[in-house]
């Protein structure tokens, strides 16, 4: 087994319990996020909010991810052989845990950067310095810009890695059927 590699919680297989973590909570921050990057007061008000939910969505595709390959371990130890579905679900899903990490960093960074420079103008009294410039309107659309398009990728690869996985369910489950 490897490093995290997740077999089994409470007597069933981890995966399909875990991958609702990220399921949910990676669309819902990434909304959040795009709300908050239109309304900067509420990215100021409510931003470590943001990044906690943002970090339990990565850390549930992390976990998510790691019992994905912990499910394949146990169908390989069975003498199953993986579908191409099931490669291409594989790599979705390798793919969403890394986009969840990554919004997760960009939230994480745009927050503390607009509390530090927040934190610097008010000690400094309005005084020019470095961390002014980030409360230019350059700087805030960038900022704004990096949170749409992290949580949109974000979002995405989590649809896509839950849709392929939703398919393979289902289909094993009629495959007999018809």
């Amino acid at each position: 087994m490897g490093a995290m590699e997740l077999e089994k919680l409470f007597g069933l297989p981890a995966h399909p319990l875990l991958v609702h973590l990220p399921v949910v909570l990676i669309p819902l921050s990434g909304i959040i996020a795009i709300v908050f990057a239109f309304k900067s007061a509420w990215l100021d008000r409510y931003g470590w909010h943001l990044v906690v939910l943002s970090f339990v969505g990565a850390i549930g595709g992390v976990f998510a991810a790691g019992s994905g390959e912990g499910l394949e371990a146990i169908q390989r130890r069975a003498g199953e052989t993986a579908s191409a579905a099931a490669e291409d679900h594989f790599e979705l899903g390798e793919t969403a845990r890394n986009m969840g990490l990554l919004f997760f960093l960009i939230v994480f960074a745009v927050v503390a950067v607009r509390w530090y420079a927040r934190k610097q103008a008010a000690k400094d009294g309005g005084a020019e310095s470095v961390w002014s410039k980030v409360n230019t309107k350059g700087a805030a659309i960038a900022m704004a810009a990096l949170l749409v398009l992290s949580a949109g990728a974000a979002t995405y690869s989590i649809s896509k890695a839950g849709h392929q996985g939703a398919k393979l369910v289902w289909e094993e489950e009629g495959g007999d059927e018809g």
